[in-house]
């Protein structure tokens, strides 16, 4: 094999001015050659010499380049991706590509391009054009060498390799312009590389038979060829023939040779559809380089005998060309004969159909068909017939029977059969009109058209071939009817009568009823009419013989006396005639049914005959006929004759049936008798939901004709049935038939007064409880929500919606229209209209100020709730507010127990904020809006902050609550966005001037227009600044009036400002002088004090002291004898006066204190609140450091009451523990402070703590929380005197505290539980419950052994724990689909409220589980293993194993390894104990002689739900029977002890004593002086002459030693001296 590579034979690579990625354009186009170069290698061949690697200095490279030599295709996909991975990380630097690699990578890329593995050719791609434009103009170069295999890539049969090559080639050459530059500037090179794949390449040269199987190298070649033959293709049509200089030689050699054409007849669809292409394409582009015979041989004479399965289309669309282009291939230039003639190849190829062709393959026959001579069609070219038999069929009948067999094949399409039809119609009418002799015509047509006809009116197994499948069936017969029609009508005529008696046939012989496929029968007549009919009527309209229409008159007649015999022969039995007298009325032209004969025929038919079949199988027919019949003919007669039939006929299900029909006929505009039946029935059917009597109802419901009286009785009386309970289910069913058969009628029926009710009916019944009616009702609802609002195009409100809107906002009920429904297409509406329309159509939708006064009567003539001078920055000016009566009334609500002002205030407020409506509204609505929405918003926040004080909504409704938090939100949100605007608009202007103006006054309408004034003004100074200068001068001319509400607004409205001080100093001096006799004028200043006060920081600190102490002496000497608003306002002006003066000495410090003691000792109610917050700020104020640095008078008088105020907060706390403040904004603020207050005291309240306990069942979350953390402190504190006392005093037993257990006696009903709602707040009886418990756990801190004992068998006899367990779980595992994961819980500590309700809740039952296991752990084993749920008692176990157990055996063997150095210290038995985290383990072991006895304890994984286990590891010194003893002894302890270290502990010094007492006194064995012996056993045996003793083992040695025994104490006496 040649060594040298593939040169370009161009030298000049930049020569052409241009770009090629980033480098100048034409460099790419001037390395051009005219062939691959001279090398003697294929460039694809399977055989090639590898590139060099030498040049390259990464070696990661080189490997990669190795492995895409290899022949596994994940191989060579990692190599390109560690290609890619390289080339990317070099940037977009073009010298950073190494010479080196470029020139591997050229030789390598267009072997890797058409690899088999279809990965590898994708990333070969993608990886050509990543390198191309990295080089840039550095390619060009290599361009011809490459540019055939990639641009060949493009044309590749798998569509993601096509896409790669595709985008890799768009990102060097990203113009439309530089992609045809390219084809022309290397066409030569293009048609090189094709003609290289056509000509020289085979399945072996590009594969390796060796390694490759012959199915993928074949699959190889095919896909090679394919793509070079396509790329041919593509030259040729974008390049201009003027441009194709270059390769005009090799393109004409390649076009006219055979090579390229042999493959038309190829076993591979690919290689076959690209031949097909490459030949459209050059017979139009490229004609005179084709060879007439050379085409005809290989596209004609092999191909139409070969195979065509995926390419039926290409070839067909090639063979019509080439026959209109080229028609002598089929004649001079064909040379086939015989079997290989030209018709007899045609008819090979049309046998085969479409071959899985689209539809238009068939016209691309037809279109070749046409093109074809008549002597192709009737006889092949060199063929002779005149030997033929004369009895023979003609020749030219062949191709017809060729395309017959190949529509008839089984394998054709059906969506392909009508172009078919076409086709062989067009074929038939090319050779019938050839033929001279008439017989021949004749016969023609009667064998190879005609039958199309019968087959189709009448379809029969035996004439099958003849079927036409698919959706033009009449199209196709028509067409052929009309071509016999003109061939030869009398031909034609007698055909069409033939088939008409064969139909007067079948209407005759017709089943009856008593056969079996009675109903198969009918029905298969009553089709075939309507084929026949429909068939007659295109026919009839096509031509105007005047012979056939008289034939086809004639034929009708006797069909329709046929029918209309056979009807009343068998007494409407046969249905089927019915069927064929409708399709004649139905289908035909009106002209034919006014000929006399067919007029008359039918009238006398509808007005005589139908009335006596009424209560036939054939009714409903008939009467559809009377119904069509109208328009030509009077059937009033026969419509009056039913009708009176119906009326006497007794009840049947054939009476049924007729009246169905009759009700579904046009005859109901007029008939009152039918409307009157209707209604009757109607009355039966809401008796029964399953029946037939729903089938009438629904035909009267949908006609169209009925009268709109009639279909409104009949929705109302169903409407009115929703409410009554035994009549709902079947007028739900009536509603469901309704919905699915005439929507339109649900829709306006419920957008009129009389159709208002239904949607809110729907509605309660939807949140009813009983479920198949809920279920029911909801979709129901939901359907009527989606259209019953809509105009008839389902997108513009209908005109009487704008009318429901409208009355929407003067009067609600329990069955007005949700806010939702209204909403929904009122929005629809005002986006889809046009600009010009939007003015008119907002204030269509938008409430009329005279509708908003109207709702906000009721509510602005109520006075607030006085304790909502604790959230308003009024304070105490509600107690101004007065009215001569306080008129109030019932406030109508609708079912989700909302105020009519309410529904406005959502519907305008989410109107305004989906659409533009406001904007295009009028400035006086805009003036309207915005006052009312700032008014409704205090109403609003007032009923917020006090459930049920200014009912909105009905309190009850928690959902409806949260709602309205949301619309608030939403409101002020809205409000906000109107202030932004800078400087502030007119429309905000006129607002604040109106609410000025209707402040004025004391009444309570004033009050809420001066709190609607202050809020905006207050947003508004957040937004643009302050504007005090602005509100002191308006205020000079107000402070004076009595227009108490207009000077607090204007005051709250500000802050500073010149003339600020001086309003304070008056009002500071008028207080020095005023007494509360003069309760109006003094409490009217004390509030615009107040606001003044709290309008301004630092404004105190101007105010002289003397004047300061002035009032405060005054106030406080006045207080015994005001009010308690007059008191609360005091108290509110002294927390802001008191700190200037905290140095002045004076007695009054003292009463002031006492009164505020006497304040806490008062009532609780809403009109003290505001007294009680302001007196605990008070408090909270004298509390502070810098208060304490007052004079001695202050301190002393603090001191003197400090502890008296801890007595009386605890007393009012209990006060107050029994409200809930969930839903009371006033009191949960004081309760907040007042639990801050009691917090701060804590020292103060110790021995008042057994008080605390019943607050923590109170409903206020902030008390509970108070007395828990006092509590949660003192508890454990008290432990240590407990314990004292319990060491000192015999027969002391400690008890838990009676109020505390009391809190843990029973645990909240489940049912509770599981309608609360977590989100917001933990229900507090559940919260009281588990705090209860925390505290009960909290005694165990700093108690003793012994008291810990007391306390568990204290819980053991209330038997209080199973009720904790059963909760705990059901919180935690039961009542959730998956258990709760623990571990993102601190479960060692809890603290309240640092997570939300529900997580919060979570902790801190997985907290008290853990304290239960900790501290009673034999109480839970107990509950645990007398559970009777199988299931819950491996839950339990399972996730008590997973987050609790892990945490229990830690801190157990952390309290044995820390008690263990202080055992062994205070003991001489030198026991060791030894902990094992890992496995769980402790190890207690103590020496004995020279040997250890040991005994372990191993804790399991479930400990201590399951029990410890002991077990012996050594014994010594004991027998094993004794030993085991000790073993059980020890496991008793652990068993049946309390549980917890203390039971591990008991266990270890119960061994421990067994093995001392087992130990002392023993002495060393006599023989062996060892203690223990070999056996493990103690010395026991004595020595017969002696005192000694000797182990068992010793017993032989003994008694072989006995004669020397007399010497030992001779040898003892030496030893002593």
């Amino acid at each position: 094999m040649s060594k040298k590579g593939f040169r370009s034979q161009a030298s000049s690579s930049g020569a052409v001015a241009g770009t090629f990625g980033g480098f100048s354009d034409g460099a790419v186009f001037a390395a051009s050659a005219s062939g691959f170069g001279g090398g003697s290698s294929s460039p694809l061949s399977h055989v090639y010499e590898p590139p060099g690697l030498k040049g390259l200095s990464d070696p990661n490279v080189v490997v990669a380049f190795k492995n895409l030599q290899k022949r596994d295709g994940t191989t060579k996909s990692k190599a390109l991706e560690d290609l890619q991975n390289y080339t990317q990380s070099l940037g977009s630097h073009q010298d950073g590509l190494e010479a080196a690699m470029l020139e591997a990578w050229i030789k390598v890329y267009p072997r890797i391009s058409i690899d088999s593995s279809r990965r590898v050719r994708q990333l070969a791609h993608t990886l050509q054009g990543q390198i191309a434009a990295l080089c840039g103009k550095r390619i060009a170069r290599y361009m011809p060498q490459i540019v055939g295999a990639w641009l060949a890539g493009m044309y590749d049969n798998d569509k993601s390799v096509s896409r790669a090559a595709q985008e890799s080639f768009k990102l060097v050459f990203p113009s439309e312009e530089k992609y045809q530059h390219v084809w022309q500037v290397y066409q030569a090179d293009v048609v090189q590389f094709s003609r290289n794949v056509i000509e020289k390449e085979t399945a072996q040269t590009l594969s390796d038979e060796r390694t490759t199987s012959p199915d993928d190298a074949m699959s190889k070649y095919t896909r090679t060829l394919g793509t070079a033959i396509m790329m041919i293709t593509n030259l040729i049509e974008i390049v201009a023939e003027a441009d194709l200089a270059k390769a005009q030689p090799q393109l004409h050699d390649m076009l006219f040779e055979t090579q390229v054409w042999k493959f038309a007849s190829f076993s591979d669809a690919f290689v076959r559809r690209a031949v097909y292409k490459l030949l459209v394409v050059s017979l139009v582009r490229r004609k005179s380089d084709l060879d007439p015979a050379t085409i005809s041989a290989t596209v004609l004479t092999s191909a139409l005998h070969s195979s065509q399965i995926g390419s039926a289309y290409d070839y067909a669309k090639a063979l019509a060309l080439l026959s209109a282009k080229m028609p002598s291939v089929w004649t001079q230039d064909y040379h086939g004969t015989g079997k290989k003639s030209a018709r007899n190849r045609l008819c090979y190829f049309l046998r085969k159909g479409s071959q899985g062709g689209p539809p238009e393959t068939w016209s691309y026959i037809e279109d070749l068909i046409n093109c074809l001579s008549v002597d192709v069609l009737a006889c092949g070219q060199g063929e002779e017939t005149t030997e033929l038999p004369s009895n023979e069929r003609p020749s030219y009948t062949e191709v017809l029977e060729a395309l017959h067999d190949g529509i008839a094949n089984k394998d054709e399409p059906r969506a392909n059969s009508g172009t078919a039809w076409k086709a062989y119609l067009t074929t038939s009418n090319i050779t019938t009109r050839s033929l001279q002799s008439p017989h021949q015509r004749a016969q023609l047509i009667a064998s190879s058209i005609l039958p199309i006809l019968p087959q189709y009116i009448r379809p029969s197994p035996e004439n099958s071939r003849w079927a036409i499948a698919g959706s033009q069936q009449q199209a196709i017969c028509r067409k052929a009817c009309l071509q016999v029609l003109r061939l030869d009508e009398p031909l034609f005529i007698k055909h069409w009568r033939a088939l008409s008696n064969q139909i007067i046939e079948d209407v005759k012989v017709s089943l009856p009823e008593q056969s079996k496929d009675y109903v198969k029968s009918q029905e298969s007549l009553g089709a075939e009419a309507t084929r026949w009919y429909g068939l007659q009527a295109a026919l009839f309209d096509e031509t105007d013989s005047s012979t056939w229409h008289d034939a086809l008159v004639d034929s009708l007649d006797l069909e329709l006396a046929a029918a209309i015999s056979t009807l009343k022969l068998r007494n409407g039995k046969p249905y089927g005639a019915a069927t064929l007298v409708d399709s004649v009325i139905r289908l035909l032209p009106k002209p034919i049914l006014k000929i006399d004969a067919i007029h008359n025929r039918l009238n006398m038919f509808a007005n005589d005959d139908i009335p006596g079949l009424l209560f036939s199988p054939s009714a409903k027919f008939l009467i559809h006929i009377m119904g069509l019949l109208q328009e030509t003919c009077d059937v009033g007669q026969g419509f009056d004759k039913c009708t009176n039939a119906l009326i006497k006929a007794p009840e049947s299900a054939e009476k049924r049936s007729a009246l169905r029909s009759l009700l579904s006929s046009p005859s109901i505009a007029s008939n009152e008798s039918l409307a009157s039946m209707a209604r009757q029935t109607l009355q039966l059917a809401l008796r029964k939901e399953e029946t037939n009597d729903w089938d009438v109802v629904m035909a009267a419901a949908s006609n169209a004709y009925a009268p709109k009286e009639l279909t409104d009785d009949i929705l109302a009386t169903m409407t009115q049935s929703l409410s009554i309970h035994a009549q709902r289910l079947p007028s739900l069913h009536g509603f469901e038939l309704l919905e699915k058969q005439n929507i339109n009628l649900l829709r306006e029926y419920s957008t009129t007064p009389k159709g208002y009710p239904l949607a809110m009916r729907l509605l309660y019944l939807a949140d009813g409880p009983d479920d198949t009616v809920s279920q029911r009702a909801q979709g129901l609802s939901r359907v009527l929500q989606n259209v019953m609002l809509a105009g008839p195009n389902g997108t513009q409100p209908s005109g009487s919606f704008i009318n429901l809107i409208k009355h929407s906002f003067n009067e609600v009920n329990v069955e007005s229209l949700s806010i939702e429904m209204l909403l929904k297409p009122a929005e629809q509406a005002f986006v889809q209209s046009s600009e010009h329309d939007k003015p008119t159509l907002a204030a269509a939708l938008l409430p009329s100020p005279s509708q908003w006064s109207k709702a906000l009567e009721p509510f602005l003539s109520k006075s607030p709730n006085p304790s909502i001078a604790i959230t308003t920055v009024f304070g105490g000016a509600i107690a101004l507010i007065k009215t001569a009566h306080e008129t109030w009334f019932d406030v109508s609500r609708d079912a989700q127990g909302q105020s009519l002002l309410l529904r406005m205030a959502r519907y305008v407020v989410d109107l305004i904020s989906a659409t533009n409506a406001f904007n295009v509204s009028s400035l006086e609505q805009q003036l309207n809006l915005a006052k009312s929405i700032a008014i409704t918003l205090q109403l609003a926040g007032n009923n917020l902050s006090v459930q049920g004080s200014m009912p909105l909504w009905a309190s009850s409704e928690k959902d409806t609550g949260l709602d309205l938090v949301d619309f608030v939100a939403k409101a002020q949100s809205l409000l906000v966005s109107w202030l932004r605007t800078k400087p502030k608009s007119v429309l905000i202007d006129n607002v604040m001037s109106q609410l000025l103006e209707t402040s004025v006054g004391l009444s309570s309408s004033a009050y809420y227009s001066a709190s609607a004034f202050s809020a905006i003004a207050t947003e508004l100074n957040d937004l643009h600044g302050p504007s005090g200068d602005e509100v002191i001068s308006r205020l000079k001319s107000v402070l004076k009036s009595p227009d108490t509400f207009t000077a607090a607004a204007l005051l709250t409205s500000a802050s500073g400002g010149q003339g600020w001080l001086r309003t304070c100093n008056e009002l500071l001096a008028d207080l020095t002088v005023l007494t509360f006799d003069t309760e109006q004028k003094c409490l009217r200043s004390l509030v615009l004090l107040n606001c003044v006060l709290e309008g301004s920081d630092s404004l105190i600190d101007d105010v002289p002291k003397q004047r300061l102490v002035f009032f405060v002496k005054h106030m406080v000497e006045e207080l015994p004898k005001a009010s308690s608003t007059d008191q609360a306002e005091v108290m509110r002006a002294l927390h802001v006066v008191l700190p200037p003066i905290k140095e002045i000495y004076g007695s009054f410090w003292g009463t002031l204190f006492e009164i505020m003691g006497s304040v806490f000792r008062g009532s609780v109610t809403d009109e003290n609140l505001p007294l009680l917050l302001s007196s605990l700020r008070l408090l909270s104020l004298f509390r502070k450091p810098f208060m304490q640095d007052g004079n001695d008078d202050l301190l002393d008088a603090w001191t003197d009451h400090k502890s008296s105020f801890a007595k009386d907060l605890i007393s009012l706390m209990n006060k107050l523990k029994d409200l809930a403040d969930w839903s009371h904004q006033p009191r949960r603020i004081v309760n907040e402070i007042l639990s801050r207050q009691i917090a701060g005291l804590g020292t103060d309240i110790t021995e008042d703590e057994e008080e605390l306990y019943p607050v923590l069942a109170s409903e206020s979350e902030a008390l509970q929380r108070a007395a828990y953390k006092i509590l949660h402190e003192t508890v454990p504190v008290k432990q240590e005197q407990l314990a004292l006392e319990k060491a000192l005093e015999k027969g002391y037993e400690a008890k838990l505290p009676e109020e505390l257990l009391s809190l843990i006696l029973a645990p909240p009903p489940i049912g509770h539980l599981t309608e609360a709602d977590f989100s917001r707040n933990i229900p507090s009886s559940l919260r009281s419950y588990l705090l209860s418990w925390r505290l009960t756990f909290d005694h165990w801190t700093n108690a003793s052994y012994a008291l810990q004992a007391d306390y568990t068998k204290n819980l053991a006899e209330g038997a209080y724990l199973p009720d904790l367990l059963n909760l705990t779980f059901y919180l935690l595992i039961t009542s959730r689909h998956k258990p709760v994961d623990a571990s993102k819980f601190s479960i060692e500590t809890y603290e309240p409220d640092v997570e939300s309700p529900e997580k919060d809740t979570q902790r801190l039952v997985i907290h008290l589980y853990y304290l239960t296991l900790l501290h009673v752990p034999s109480l839970a084993k107990n509950w645990w293993r007398d559970s009777t749920s199988r299931q819950t008692n491996l839950a339990v176990q399972n996730w008590t194993e997973k987050y609790i157990s892990p945490f229990i055996i830690a801190t157990e063997l952390s309290a044995i390894k820390s008690w263990a150095p202080n055992q062994a210290a205070t003991d001489d038995s030198s026991l060791t104990v030894k902990v094992s985290h890992t496995t769980r383990e402790i190890s207690a072991s103590i020496p004995v002689d020279e040997q250890t006895t040991s005994i372990s304890i191993r804790l399991p994984p479930s400990y201590p739900l399951s029990r410890a286990e002991v077990t012996g590891i050594h014994r010594v010194g004991v027998p094993e029977n004794k030993w085991n003893s000790w073993i059980r002894n020890a496991q008793g302890q652990v068993t049946t002890s309390e549980g917890g270290s203390n039971a591990l502990m008991d266990c270890i010094l119960a061994w421990k004593r067994n093995v001392t007492a087992a130990m002392k006194g023993q002495t060393e064995c006599a023989i062996c002086y060892s203690v223990v012996g070999g056996d493990k056993t103690l010395p026991k045996k004595k020595c017969p002459t002696g005192r000694h003793t000797y182990s068992d083992m010793m017993s032989v040695t003994v008694q072989e030693l006995l004669p020397f025994w007399v010497l030992i104490p001779v040898v003892q006496k030496q030893q002593q001296q």
